[in-house]
Formats: C-alpha cells, structure tokens, sequence
C-alpha cells in the first residue's frame, strides 16, 4: 500500500463526519473517484490498492456513491485518452451486443446510478467496451432502487448511438476490478457493522451490567470478529495474487459470507434497536445485502472456484493450497 493511504482514510473519514448533503461532489473535487489512473489521464495518481482504501472507508460509514461505478468506468476510458466531466458508469453484458451501423437497441436493467450518469460504458465479452451517451434522445432512464435505495436503474436505448474504446483492458480484468472494488465496499460496510454492534452491547446495560457480559452476546460478537478476520485476509490475499489465481473467487466468496453472517448476528444483538429508521445499522446491513452479489452471486463464484480446482486436478490444488507464496 502507498504512503498516502493513510492521509486517503483520514481525508475519506473527515468528509464523512462533515455531513454535506453534496459529499459525492465534494469526493469529485478531492479528487477520490479518479484514484488509481495516472495524472497525465486526468486522474489523481495512485494505485488500485489506494482506491479500494477510499472504497473500504466510505462503505465503512455506510455511505452509497458510485465510487465504484465512477471509477471502474473512469478507468476503463483513461486507455483511449484524457477523461471528460461528469460521472461516467459501468455495465458488464453476458455477451457482445448487436451494434448495427455504430447503434444500438436494448432494455438494460440493474444500471448503477443511470438517472446521474453523463454517459454508460458497456463491457462484453470479446468486444471493446462501448460507450453510450445518456443524454442522447434515443436512451430513456427509468428509476429503480436497490434494497439500500441506491439507483440500479432501467435504461431503454432505441438506437442509440455506441463509440467503442479502443486500448481498453479485456472484459477479465474489468470484471476482476470490480470484484475487488465491491469486495473492499462490503469488507468496510461490516466492519462499521460491527464497530456500531460492538459499541451498542458495551454500552446498553440489562441487569445492572452491559450486555456484553452475557455469553452469548459475547460468543456472537467474537463470531462477527471472525468473519472479519477471514475477509480481511481473502483481500489481502487477492490484492497480491497473480491474475487468474483464483483470488477474486475467493475474496468474494469469503466477503459474501461475511455480510450475510455479519448482517445478521448485528441485527440480533440490536434487537428492535437495530431495525429504526433513526438508528444507522441498517444503512450498513442494508448495504450488505445489496453488495454481497454485486458483479455476480455468491454461487456463481464458488461454481467458478469449483471449475478451477476440477481443472487443476487433486496435485494442482493441493500444491496451491501448501504454496509458501503468494504467485504458487
């Protein structure tokens, strides 16, 4: 990790306490979205593992921007020349879509923040990456939320017009990007669950005592420590493996378990508490459950991992697993 991580968390934690109803802008001025791309792209310099800093820290406050979204597209255009304004997006397809005469027309569903979004970039298989322009009078944007109340919109394009970016990584890379992108947001969000969940039972007191001082609130507590631990070693892991390890199967695995174990165990030990609209748990359970499958499901990784070890046969994996580095 780089020598401004820590000022990046310091500044993430500053603007998060501030309260501005405008954060997302003031994150655009501070430069935080743009992390990672090289300053003569117009980016802010840096690397991958200082964004997923800045990622982990906002999520970590339960807060919803498309830093993820903003980034990885940012990122994504910075290998065909300099970025322009405005807040770009990103959408990866299952195949490669028709583009007749440099058009194109579909129902796309589960677009992150379209109705805010300048322009869209899709990402297929196989196939440049295609930008669309969502101010054109060919695309309609209709407003839908995820379970956290972030856009995940519908956007309608009847031939609208699509410019591919030539230079840009392969479709494997991009999707690994966001796998870690969305690993280092959920790692975040359940540690702030568990920080709020750790505090709460310190302090609300039963019988004379806090809460704390019961087993079994200090068994799930301990359990939420845990899944802590285990993702966090499952990024630093993929931070450090070579491409097409198998890191990023795992890291999402490991991430996707904890939120769903992490989420529940702070609901039960908040009770009615924890279920408020006042109270912040579930700005960050809610967040929870909505980034767990970002990218793809749970599933859909442990089938991938599965394929992997099958293919690497009984020697392959074992010799993975006993491996003393991290390229083994």
């Amino acid at each position: 990790m780089s020598q401004f991580a820590d000022e990046l968390r310091s500044l993430v934690d500053d603007l998060a306490a501030s309260g501005t109803p405008h954060l997302w802008d003031s994150l655009v001025a501070s430069g935080l979205p743009r992390v990672g791309i090289d300053e003569e792209k117009s980016g802010s310099g840096g690397s991958l593992d200082d964004l997923l800093v800045v990622v982990e820290s906002l999520a970590g406050h339960g807060i919803g921007v498309p830093i993820v979204e903003a980034s990885t597209a940012d990122w994504i255009l910075s290998h065909a020349g300099n970025l322009a304004d405005g807040l770009t997006t990103v959408l990866l397809l299952d195949q490669e879509p028709e583009t007749p005469s440099g058009t194109l027309t579909a129902e796309l569903t589960a677009v992150p923040w379209a109705r805010d979004a300048a322009r869209l970039v899709l990402c297929a298989p196989g196939a440049a990456p295609l930008v669309v322009d969502l101010a054109h009078a060919s695309v309609t944007v209709r407003p839908v939320d995820n379970i956290a109340g972030e856009p995940r919109d519908t956007v309608l394009l009847a031939g609208a017009p699509v410019t591919a970016v030539e230079g840009a990584p392969e479709y494997a890379r991009v999707r690994e990007r966001l796998a870690l992108l969305w690993s280092a947001a959920v790692l975040g969000a359940a540690h702030g669950a568990y920080r709020l969940t750790r505090t709460y039972v310190s302090e609300r007191e039963q019988f004379g005592a806090p809460l704390l001082k019961i087993p079994a609130v200090a068994g799930n507590l301990a359990r939420m420590r845990v899944q802590l631990v285990q993702a966090d070693a499952a990024l630093a892991l993929a931070r450090e493996a070579a491409p097409d390890s198998g890191a990023t199967e795992i890291v999402r695995i490991t991430t996707a378990a904890a939120a769903t174990e992490i989420a529940r165990i702070a609901h039960q030990l908040h009770g009615a508490m924890g279920i408020t609209e006042e109270y912040p748990l579930h700005r960050l359970t809610r967040r929870l459950w909505s980034w767990r499958d970002a990218v793809a499901s749970e599933r859909h990784w442990a089938e991938s991992l599965g394929r992997r070890a099958a293919q690497a046969g009984e020697s392959g994996v074992w010799t993975r697993i006993t491996a003393t580095d991290r390229e083994g």
